[in-house]
């Protein structure tokens, strides 16, 4: 076992072993996180109650047969766990399993093991001296003994390093706890005001109660949410039903910093308010410091953001929604890449997110959301290097993408179809989404699409189908800027009309994502840099979500400066306002209770929103400047841009180890993983082997 940091607290990772030799539960992919992500999304609290999910959702299968070729000169001995009801085929001499060990005979034969959990998703642990359950074995939810389609990998086993042993079943797993003591609490009679100093998570305890009766807790991320009274304006507030004297832990974890405890039932109180901290155990390999504290200071509660909502899969703020969104997941697993570097955490969401077939809907019902959620599959791929991954998820991948395909219009440009939600923002002013095509869509479909092919192209799928996407690719890139282009505006128009004719809307969004992605020449970047970017007159971006977008495409053209100058302003006026960790939007021209509000709600605004936690990102990637141009980083390149500081230094995590980079005035040094890096300084360029130092002035 590893010792691992997160939020600065030494924990026991529960990474057992990475290495294939050692045996590991193994269940059809995607089954685990469609499971985790259900019970997940199901725990939101709004006003008294709970609050399901309002998309298409789907469960595990709870019928699976995993399979594996052997070849035994002689019986052997196995020992066997399993989550559900078992059976194997294959062999004449195959009996039932009666006992935690079973016998596999002498002979060369397929194992074929039948799984059957209703309750929880099927799954198999086996551990002899060859015989060991992981990621080598097959897993078919169809149970027909067709094993593989055209076109289509054999399916793998899903298996994940923490569960290694018998006695660490895949059903049985929570998140671990600590206790925690609030800062301080307030009494006022039997009512009690707990503050526990900043944004967390996790159960609150209510110790030392006198006797059983009902009580009221109110959870607040800021002190007026938590003191208001009135249950139709707090969100999160529940009853619960203390069952005797003595110490009381709610039966679930919720998001807060304040918590106001109010006994309904008469002469019932509570000596004191306590919680348990409840936290995803990650360890925290990428750092970044520099001479100016206020940034040291939003990176460190990015961080925390970030940690706050990596729940059993990532969820979108601490304490509302609660749910995995794909426009929030997708940047949470981009700075996932440059704080703690896990897999795991990306994959679960992405199976969950996908869901399985047939695909009635978009990815929560949002358009733009599906387009993400494809983008995110290359990124994986290109952060991780985990081709396995890529041959488990094509399957379903080219089903969503036949959906998406089927809904375009007959112009073969997506558009806002019945029953879709076309989201792209939460923005000042209406934006004109509706009775046409949007340019923001038709780039995110290009992007999709680019995916498709690239991830295609890995797994081995089929030429036709690959070139068809890269066929549809490039015939809509094409189109998109003759299509939106307003020579009177020299940039993108947000929307065009059934008409054919431009809408008069100019939004920053489909020309920050233009230059971020080099759809621009030169006099097309020039002009949109100055007719819409540094325009203040073009309706401006409130939310960290759409900001980050903004802030990356100014960094591609080298704009760093102008980045730390938003970044100290707009992340560093949230923390002015009180902020430990940031929020879903930011106003500087809301005051008081109005900053609080949203969604005509007047506590209804998260403030601690995953999408806010993008300087961890924009740091690594930028600022140290550290990118992987290979899959896995088996190469990357380094190109720090120092943007106003003196010094910096910092982590980015890789899967063979941190990439470490010092930078000051006088020049930069860099520690290298198991890969190849390219060091790009004033100038000059210099190679950095695997594992060596390199150092430029």
């Amino acid at each position: 076992m590893r010792r691992t940091v997160l939020f600065g607290v030494a924990v026991l990772s529960l990474v057992a072993c990475a290495s294939e030799d050692v045996a590991k539960w193994i269940w059809c992919p995607g089954d685990y996180a469609l499971w985790r992500g259900n019970e997940l999304q199901a725990r939101r609290l709004e006003h008294g109650g709970g609050y399901p999910t309002f998309w298409a959702s789907y469960n595990f299968h709870p019928a699976v047969q995993f399979r594996k070729h052997v070849k035994l000169a002689q019986p052997e001995v196995v020992d066997i766990a399993v989550e559900g009801a078992i059976r194997f085929t294959g062999h004449n001499d195959f009996a039932g399993v009666t006992s935690n060990k079973f016998v596999f005979p002498a002979g060369d034969y397929q194992i074929v093991a039948s799984v059957f959990n209703g309750a929880k998703p099927p799954a198999l642990y086996l551990n002899g001296p060859t015989i060991k359950t992981d990621s080598s074995w097959e897993a078919d939810w169809r149970m027909s003994g067709c094993w593989s389609q055209p076109g289509v990998p054999a399916p793998a086993a899903e298996c994940e390093d923490r569960f290694a042993s018998a006695d660490k079943r895949p059903g049985d797993y929570r998140l671990p706890t600590r206790p925690e003591k609030a800062v301080s609490v307030l009494r006022d009679g039997n009512r009690l005001f707990a503050d526990f100093g900043r944004e967390t998570f996790g159960f609150v305890k209510l110790l030392g109660a006198n006797k059983a009766g009902r009580v009221r807790v109110i959870y607040g991320e800021s002190e007026p949410e938590a003191r208001e009274l009135d249950p139709m304006k707090v969100d999160s507030w529940e009853f619960a039903d203390v069952p005797a004297a003595g110490d009381f832990r709610m039966p679930l974890s919720r998001g807060f910093r304040y918590v106001h405890v109010l006994p309904e039932t008469e002469g019932l109180s509570f000596k004191d308010v306590a919680m348990d901290f409840e936290w995803l155990p990650l360890e925290k390999t990428g750092s970044f410091r520099c001479d100016n504290e206020r940034l040291n200071k939003i990176w460190d509660v990015s961080a925390w953001t970030l940690g706050l909502t990596l729940r059993e899969i990532p969820v979108e703020g601490a304490k509302r929604d609660r749910w995995t969104w794909s426009g929030d997941a997708y940047q949470s697993y981009l700075m996932n890449y440059y704080l703690y570097g896990d897999r795991q955490l990306v994959k679960d969401a992405i199976w969950y997110l996908r869901g399985g077939d047939p695909v009635v809907a978009h990815v929560n019902h949002i358009m733009d959301y599906t387009f993400y959620w494809f983008m995110s599959i290359r990124d994986y791929w290109l952060f991780t290097g985990d081709k396995t991954f890529l041959e488990q998820a094509w399957g379903r991948m080219v089903s969503l993408m036949d959906f998406a395909i089927a809904r375009l219009d007959k112009c073969g440009r997506p558009h806002n179809a019945p029953g879709d939600w076309m989201f792209i923002d939460w923005a000042p002013e209406p934006l004109h989404n509706t009775g046409g095509v949007t340019s923001f869509e038709q780039m995110l479909f290009v992007r999709a699409l680019e995916a498709m092919a690239e991830v295609g192209d890995v797994v081995g799928a089929s030429k036709k189908l690959v070139g068809m996407y890269k066929v549809r690719a490039q015939k809509l890139k094409l189109e998109v800027l003759p299509l939106f282009w307003s020579a009177e505006k020299g940039a993108l128009m947000h929307l065009l009309k059934d008409d054919g004719k431009l809408d008069e809307q100019l939004t920053r969004y489909p020309n920050m994502f233009g230059l971020a992605w080099g759809y621009f020449d030169d006099a097309q970047r020039a002009s949109v840099l100055k007719n819409v970017i540094f325009n203040d007159k073009v309706m401006k971006i409130q939310t960290p979500y759409m900001r980050f977008y903004e802030l990356e495409s100014l960094c591609t053209l080298g704009r760093q400066a102008d980045v730390m100058k938003t970044m100290l302003e707009y992340w560093g006026g949230m923390l002015d306002e009180g902020a430990t960790s940031f929020w879903e939007l930011y106003n500087t021209d809301e005051k008081g209770l109005a900053k609080y509000a949203m969604y005509g709600r007047p506590y209804g605004k998260s403030l601690c929103h995953a999408w806010g936690a993008s300087p961890i990102y924009l740091l690594g990637r930028y600022y140290l400047g550290v990118e992987p141009t290979k899959p896995g980083f088996a190469e990357y390149v380094v190109k720090p841009c120092l943007g106003g500081l003196k010094w910096m230094e910092g982590d980015v995590p890789t899967p063979s180890g941190p990439v470490h980079v010092r930078v000051d005035a006088s020049g930069v040094s860099v520690t290298g993983n198991a890969g190849v890096g390219k060091l790009v300084w004033n100038g000059k360029e210099a190679t950095v082997p695997a594992r060596a130092t390199v150092t430029l002035k």
